[in-house]
């Protein structure tokens, strides 16, 4: 078979629709009743200080609470999807997600999570599903996504993206609003905040949700609370303070990806068995962090300091693994942000910190009842069994620079480097050392160090005053974490006991214009990625880690808005991209297995000037087709195994009645279309993640 795509936006055609992501650009008040965009799109990720995107010689854009406040999403990857070359999956309709941006659809520490620019958890014990852990649907301001590797002030993780949740700040006047959304599946989400300044010099707001959803699959229910708290404090007119303290509370059932046969004739199922059903599989997650932050301006120069505190749990069963082991963490974290900025003329200067992290993980592993695999190498789980207990303690330390300065008018150059130094101390519980058996390998105790110097650079040259042109590198790399350190396959153990740090180098080349109604941005990247950590399975089907020679990642990302009239606004976010090995052994010349060879995103705003308040969005979710395995493999029929991607419509709405009163709704899969969130081929069959059907939400909101 073929590969054929489903849907291929050319270049030319998006440039002449000019639209753009609505993510990266601000976005019109359906009551201002202009038809300009705003020209300047201002960012923070790159070095904690507000920059113009036209001014930074990278791809970072970013959602305004104007469109935040339309998706009205229980999930950030609705808002997140509208960013070209990002894909968020929410699996199952729950709380968790995998993310693809600049690579494969994936669960690796690739990306690296902020909230108000603070790590969301440590590299040493990665999860794939930090964004819950985010304060998205109590207070969040802004979302903004910074593409291809970090700046010098992030280090491990920050290899494809960085995401950062912004809060919202105090309100000059004192504000509450409560809202409310119902939907169906017994979906419903209240949400309460409050913020006021009690004195000329300091302000709070709170903010708190409860959301509760039963889900359209069976046993994918969840049920989440969660609190931000917000303080600041004004120590002088140069100088001040903001405290934060983040929380949540997560329950959530789990379901397993369906066979083909169930697909077919029962996508409501669970996808686990009647005996895994019964254990009723649960992922409870606990998180809290505590933060301050000290800014300081002195003259040209700047100041900051944020030490934190950071706690999560994470308990759940591995519904992924044949045998179902439940899986139970908690990880402690103290931290240290450290930064000056020194200005030394117009367009120069120079940026130095320093980051400090002391982490400690308890991780545990254990059969929870008896199991007996069939097929292949069939296996015996004895209820009981543990397969790994061990305490983690993880230090890192980071000092980085960052220097800009001009080299001719108009065109600015900036270098930097970061230099990051981590240690694992291992300390094994399980008490037994060797083969442990069923593929497994307990260690002795142990010490393990990385390190690794990070060198960027980039040139960007001011075509005119809203436009510019940008070249850029930055080399970055990922540590293994934990898991993969120490919870190791016995067939692979001396692979696994030498796993390097995977290393980056990020070629970039990019475009940004600021119209009077459209704004347009272009990016080419070239990534190489050596000692690429993957996963692999064995005989049977134990998932492994290997360092992978090298992987090439290349594409080319575009997004366009334009305001057509005062009542329509379209938008385009488009990117096409290929992922594949280079010098690995077994895979070298294959493409990687989940990769889209497309991601889109269409946006067609209408606010009627007769219907004043009223504001609504169609929109198309696109992704093209992918092989379903790293080994590109046919079927008994000589078909390539590749899935053909999908396109779903989603309808949005709402209408501002006063400044006080909104209402809100929102039709997801608008056709009810039956597809596919994720297909692969694993264990010598095919396995299906079902899209979610077509879902009605509505809500309101009262602000006083």
């Amino acid at each position: 078979m073929k590969r054929q795509l489903t849907f291929k936006p050319t270049l030319i055609a998006l440039l002449v629709a000019a639209s753009c992501s609505a993510t990266s650009a601000e976005q019109i008040s359906p009551n201002k009743g202009t038809s300009k965009v705003d020209l300047e799109r201002i960012t923070v990720t790159a070095n904690r200080k507000e920059n113009v995107d036209t001014d930074l010689a990278m791809s970072v854009q970013s959602i305004n609470k104007e469109e935040l406040s339309l998706d009205n999403g229980q999930h950030v990857a609705e808002s997140l999807n509208s960013i070209s070359g990002v894909l968020i999956d929410q699996l199952s309709g729950g709380q968790g997600h995998k993310t693809s941006i600049r690579m494969p659809i994936n669960t690796s520490g690739y990306y690296l999570y902020l909230q108000d620019n603070i790590p969301l958890q440590s590299p040493a014990f990665f999860n794939h599903n930090a964004l819950w852990w985010s304060s998205f649907n109590t207070n969040v301001e802004r979302v903004e996504v910074l593409k291809g590797a970090g700046t010098a002030l992030y280090g491990s993780g920050a290899v494809a993206a960085t995401i950062n949740i912004l809060s919202e700040n105090i309100a000059e006047q004192a504000s509450t609003s409560l809202g409310g959304t119902l939907g169906e599946y017994d979906y419903g989400k209240v949400q309460m905040s409050h913020s006021e300044k009690t004195s000329k010099e300091q302000g709070y707001r709170i903010s708190s949700s409860y959301l509760t959803n039963n889900g359209w699959r069976d046993h994918t229910g969840s049920e989440r609370f969660e609190v931000n708290f917000r303080h600041e404090y004004e120590l002088s007119a140069n100088e001040r303070l903001v405290t934060l303290f983040v929380a949540s509370d997560l329950k959530q059932e789990m379901a397993g990806r369906l066979t083909e046969d169930l697909y077919k004739n029962d996508k409501t199922n669970s996808g686990l068995s009647d005996e895994v059903l019964a254990s009723d599989p649960l992922r409870k997650s606990k998180y809290a962090r505590l933060s301050t932050q000290w800014d300081k301006f002195s003259g040209d120069n700047y100041y900051s300091l944020i030490p934190y505190v950071r706690y999560r749990s994470n308990d759940y069963t591995a519904t992924w693994n044949l045998n179902m082991p439940k899986v139970e963490s908690k990880v402690k974290t103290i931290g240290l942000l450290g930064l000056a900025n020194f200005e030394h003329g117009i367009d120069t200067e120079t940026t130095m910190g320093m980051d400090i992290e002391l982490s400690e993980g308890d991780q545990l592993s254990y059969q929870p009842f008896d199991y007996t695999t069939t097929g292949w190498n069939a296996d015996t789980y004895v209820k009981g069994e543990r397969f790994y207990d061990d305490t983690v303690k993880y230090t890192s330390v980071a000092p980085y620079f960052q220097h800009k300065r001009p080299l001719a008018d108009n065109l600015i150059l900036t270098v930097g480097a970061r230099y990051d130094y981590a240690n694992y101390n291992y300390n094994n519980h399980l008490g037994i050392y060797g083969d442990i058996g069923h593929g497994k390998l307990s260690l002795h105790d142990r010490s393990d160090n990385f390190n690794h110097f990070s060198p960027k650079a980039s040139l960007n040259y001011h075509l005119t005053d809203h436009s510019s042109t940008y070249l850029r590198y930055a080399n970055s790399f990922r540590i293994p974490t934990a898991g993969s350190l120490y919870h190791l396959s016995t067939k692979y153990s001396e692979n696994l006991k030498s796993l390097k740090p995977e290393v980056s180098d990020t070629y970039e080349l990019g475009y940004k214009a600021n119209f009077d109604t459209f704004t347009l941005d272009t990016a080419i990247y070239y990534m190489d990625v050596s000692d690429g950590i993957v996963s692999k399975y064995d005989d049977n089907g134990q998932r492994y880690l290997t360092n992978a020679s090298r992987v090439i990642h290349k594409g080319f990302e575009v997004a366009t808005n334009w305001q057509i009239s005062n009542e329509f606004n379209l938008s385009v976010a488009y990117s096409k991209s290929k992922h594949e090995f280079d010098e690995d052994g077994n895979y070298s010349g294959k493409e990687m297995k989940m990769a889209p060879d497309y991601i889109a995103n269409v946006r067609l705003r209408y606010t009627p000037a007769a219907f004043l308040g009223f504001s609504s969005m169609l929109e198309m979710q696109s992704i093209g087709q992918y092989w379903m395995d790293d080994e590109n493999s046919q079927d008994a029929e000589g078909n390539d195994r590749i899935y053909g991607g999908y396109t779903i419509l989603n309808l949005k709405a709402r209408y501002k009645v006063n400044s006080k009163l909104s209402f809100n709704a929102r039709i997801l899969n608008l056709t009810d279309k039956a597809y596919a969130q994720e297909a692969e081929y694993r264990y010598r069959k095919v396995s299906l993640s079902p899209g979610s059907p077509r879902t009605l939400y509505v809500g309101l909101n009262y602000q006083w």
